[in-house]
């Protein structure tokens, strides 16, 4: 008897007689009403490839640039030392008339293995690269087969797609193939053996109908464990011409001993939480909290409340409605005792295909506001979440995601407050972005939200956190908002570079909502321009007032508002054009809007305030140098130096998506920052950053601090080739007093360049990668900046911050001017602990001014400072009782 015979046999006699056990998991979508959502036990890649319709799973894309698009099983995974295994699946073209040449649909086995994060294995697609598995499939003249889906790798830095070349994904060598096949559908069966000690056999058969005979097989012997354990999940590989969908599954089957649970690990249809709390005049809190859900049907959504926990019961707080563009739900409490922590969920009663409803929770803790003077106030500062760079590999020497030492390493400092300051996504990260109508589109920007929560969802569930787009979050590489006008391409100009947005409003509306409608509500009117939405708002907790602010809504756009310049992208591409020129009449940086708000909240110490800190997008200087003539492309292709080194020649730059430009309403922010003795929180950068601010003179300002970016493509640097000015404020080199590009003062305090670390994978850890921690000590008035490595483990011995830091500066250094003089001292007064001081006008131009606030610290004797001479309002308070003593008037010669 031949030897192809004699497999074909044995196949048989062991699919069809052997008993299979271990914790096993059958799945099907009958009950499933239409809908993208997959359901809690997948994770589709990507959302938008997918589609449940009519009880079955379909793939709904089939084009050739997106090749093998999975859904990947959350709650299963193999390990093969403990048994065999099989899955089968019932499969059927998802399309009429003929295939597209090379099409194939089943399963994808083997992903990764204990060693890699079940979160990378989740998002296996498209291209083949090491842990990506083997294929299992089968064609559409019913032969089945098995492909590599191991070998590739490769792929830009920013996204993995394109279509599948010819030496990808293709049929294995070794295996034994047999049968002619024959129409479908078709129940796929795979079986995994053990070969012998140390191998498996793979055996793979086609039935066309679930209790008939085999009509084609595969097999493949001698695979090593490493092969075969892992997770598993469906591929739907292109399908039908000339745009038609792709492959149809009905359901998926797995039993055997080497299968192991993991239902902790299903994935919605709540994806995770954001709150925000803020006290307000009832001496309660507000409570806002959004809860994102997965793309499900929203006519199937029968109530969504929140649920607190008191005294062992649930008590419900507050309904929310869905709102499906977003696909968020959004809760307030008005009158939050933040005086314990205390447990909550959130309650989704939701419906199936047959009417029958049911319950899902997803829940945390609502932290106690932490009690002033107990401590300092612990910030964490994060930015930036690139999740490839390049050279795929399906493990963590080439996806960052989930960022799992940035998430652990914030969580050891037991923040009390988050702040996610920008590019929470890329819009081109891993999967290409996708345009289209805004259903499909925002469902691409999910796809990628989506990685946000699975990696730092753990920590916002469980506390408060203040969350704000950046330029990539809507799909830019650089945003100049205008204001909110829409950006379109110009003759000679792109969209970007034209102003706006380049998405409708509805789209960027959507984004905002993801991302910040758990904060109070805004204090500023909008929508603006074409109909955007706003955010700008303030924060009160743990007595510090906070301003959030977009430093990118109302910027202008360089490239129509400086011609001669001739910018592109931001760069001035004019060699005749000095940067320093472009501070134009009539630019906006923050706009007439925040400005006044910003004035406001600088001279309001209510709430308890007694700290005040900016969070916006990117610092208000341009700290980056560059080789003398060059613009910003060419950074990433720059020589990452060794510990120590330091690159010759280079000069400060002017990159107009920097906060540096434009210059007079960046000195006017400054100023306002000023006057609440405010220091300022950013990303944006990717350098890791501390700064002092300088408006007319070095260190006239306040403290920026940008924190390093979780992972990034673009790490920015720091060599100026001139020694800082000024009197020494670190023994490091490139810091001092220094001029960037476009003419602003500033004082390097301490710098996170990228440098060789000699560490793995090294291009994530040679570009300045990490997280930021803040902290306010409110007894002494003091701030720490901190800048952590995503390296290091903070608490083990060896564990050390980016060279530099930490850096501690006082309050009253935040206002960094030289008096002119002193006005009398004050103190408290029967409680009454807020200093406000304002400068009488002299005339019809000189309307005067009010100066700034303070609140005392507990038995603190101050003589406020004043700079010029003048006739001065003293004011001593207690806003929270609104009680007020003006004190005498002081004249200073």
């Amino acid at each position: 008897m031949p030897r192809n015979t004699i497999l074909f046999a044995l196949l048989v006699c062991l699919l069809n007689g052997s008993s299979l056990q271990g914790q096993g998991i059958e799945l099907d979508w009958k009950k499933s009403p239409d809908q993208t959502w997959t359901g809690a036990h997948w994770n589709s890649n990507r959302l938008q490839d997918w589609q449940v319709e009519a009880g079955e799973l379909r793939c709904i894309n089939s084009q050739k640039r997106d090749p093998v698009r999975t859904t990947i099983l959350l709650t299963r995974e193999c390990d093969p030392s403990r048994g065999a295994y099989g899955i089968s699946s019932e499969i059927a073209s998802g399309w009429q008339g003929s295939a597209k040449e090379g099409s194939f649909a089943g399963i994808l086995f083997g992903i990764g293995g204990a060693e890699v994060d079940h979160r990378i294995r989740s998002i296996v697609h498209d291209k083949p690269a090491a842990d990506g598995g083997i294929l299992a499939v089968i064609h559409p003249d019913g032969r089945v087969g098995f492909r590599d889906f191991s070998t590739g790798g490769g792929g830009g830095s920013w996204s993995i797609g394109g279509p599948l070349t010819g030496d990808r994904g293709q049929l294995i060598a070794q295996q034994i193939r047999n049968g002619d096949g024959g129409e479908g559908p078709w129940t796929l069966r795979l079986k995994v053996v053990p070969d012998s000690e140390l191998t498996f056999r793979a055996l793979l058969t086609a039935h066309s109908s679930p209790t008939g005979p085999p009509i084609s097989s595969a097999v493949l012997q001698q695979l090593p464990a490493h092969q075969v354990d892992g997770s598993f999940g469906l591929a739907s590989h292109l399908g039908g011409k000339p745009n038609s969908n792709g492959w149809n599954f009905r359901n998926l089957r797995a039993h055997g001993d080497a299968l192991i649970a993991h239902d902790e690990r299903s994935l919605g249809p709540i994806y995770g939480v954001q709150y925000c709390l803020s006290r307000n005049k009832q001496e309660t809190h507000s409570l806002k909290l959004t809860a994102q859900l997965a793309p499900v049907s929203a006519e199937e959504i029968v109530s969504c409340h929140l649920e607190v926990q008191d005294d062992e019961e649930w008590n419900r707080v507050a309904r929310g409605d869905f709102e499906p563009l977003s696909r968020v739900v959004r809760f307030r409490v008005v009158r939050w005792k933040a005086d314990r922590d205390r447990r909550y969920r959130v309650r989704i009663r939701y419906q199936d295909a047959e009417g029958e409803a049911s319950d899902h929770s997803y829940g945390g803790i609502i932290r106690a506001e932490p009690v002033a003077g107990s401590g300092p106030i612990v910030i964490g500062l994060i930015s930036c979440m690139k999740n490839f760079t390049g050279q795929l590999a399906w493990n963590s020497s080439s996806i960052w995601f989930p960022h799992q030492e940035v998430a652990e390493g914030v969580a050891s400092h037991q923040p009390d407050l988050l702040c996610f300051a920008g590019d929470q996504i890329y819009e081109g990260d891993i999967s290409r972005a996708e345009g289209g109508p805004p259903d499909k589109m925002l469902l691409d920007y999910h796809t990628k939200f989506l990685r946000w929560y699975r990696s730092f969802g753990e920590l916002t569930r469980n506390t408060p956190c203040i969350t704000i787009p950046d330029d990539h979050d809507v799909y830019h590489g650089n945003i100049w908002g205008a204001g909110g006008k829409r950006g379109r391409k110009e003759p000679g100009t792109s969209a970007q570079d034209s102003g706006g947005y380049k998405l409708a409003p509805r789209e960027v509306n959507a984004i905002h909502m993801t991302q910040t409608s758990h904060l109070p509500d805004p204090l500023i009117d909008g929508p603006i321009g074409a109909g955007y939405s706003v955010y700008s708002t303030r924060v009160e907790y743990a007595d510090i007032s906070i301003a959030v602010l977009s430093d990118r809504q109302f910027k202008s756009a360089p490239r129509p508002s400086v011609p001669e310049g001739k910018v592109v992208n931001g760069w001035f591409t004019n060699p005749d054009f000095d940067p320093v020129d472009a501070d134009l009449p009539g630019l906006h940086l923050l706009g007439d809007a925040q400005e006044k708000f910003l004035d406001r909240w600088a001279l309001d110490w209510g709430y308890g305030a007694q700290w005040k800190f900016l969070l916006s997008q990117t610092p208000f200087s341009n700290v980056a140098t560059l080789p003398p003539g060059k613009t910003g492309g060419i950074t990433p292709s720059l020589p990452i130096v060794e510990a120590g080194g330091w690159p010759e020649g280079e000069v400060p730059v002017a990159d107009c998506d920097s906060g540096g430009w434009p210059q007079s309403p960046r000195n006017e922010a400054i100023r306002l920052l000023r006057k609440a003795r405010a220091f300022h929180l950013a990303g944006d950068q990717h350098l890791s950053s501390c700064i002092r601010y300088g408006v007319d003179e070095f260190r006239d300002g306040g403290i920026a601090f940008a924190g390093p970016a979780v992972a990034n493509t673009w790490p920015r640097r720091w060599f100026p080739s001139t020694d800082g000015g000024g009197e020494k404020v670190s023994p490091h080199r490139g810091t001092g007093d220094y001029i960037d590009g476009f003419g602003n003062k500033m004082t390097v305090l301490a710098m996170g360049n990228p440098y060789r670390t000699g560490l793995q994978p090294s291009r994530l850890l040679d570009r300045g990668p990490g997280w930021g921690i803040v902290r306010i000590d409110n007894k002494q008035r003091l701030v720490t900046f901190e800048s952590w490595p995503r390296w290091s483990r903070p608490g083990d011995d060896d564990a050390s911050q980016y060279p530099g830091w930490p850096i501690t500066v006082s309050q009253h250094s935040l206002d960094g001017r030289k008096p002119h003089a002193h006005l009398a001292a004050v103190q408290e007064m029967d409680g009454m602990t807020v200093v406000s001081v304002t400068r009488e006008g002299t005339g019809e131009a000189d309307q005067g001014e009010g100066l700034y606030g303070y609140r005392l610290k507990a038995g603190e004797v101050w003589q406020p400072p004043v700079y010029q001479s003048g006739k001065y309002h003293v004011i001593l308070g207690n806003p929270e009782e609104n009680r007020w003593k003006l004190l005498p008037v002081q004249i200073i010669p």
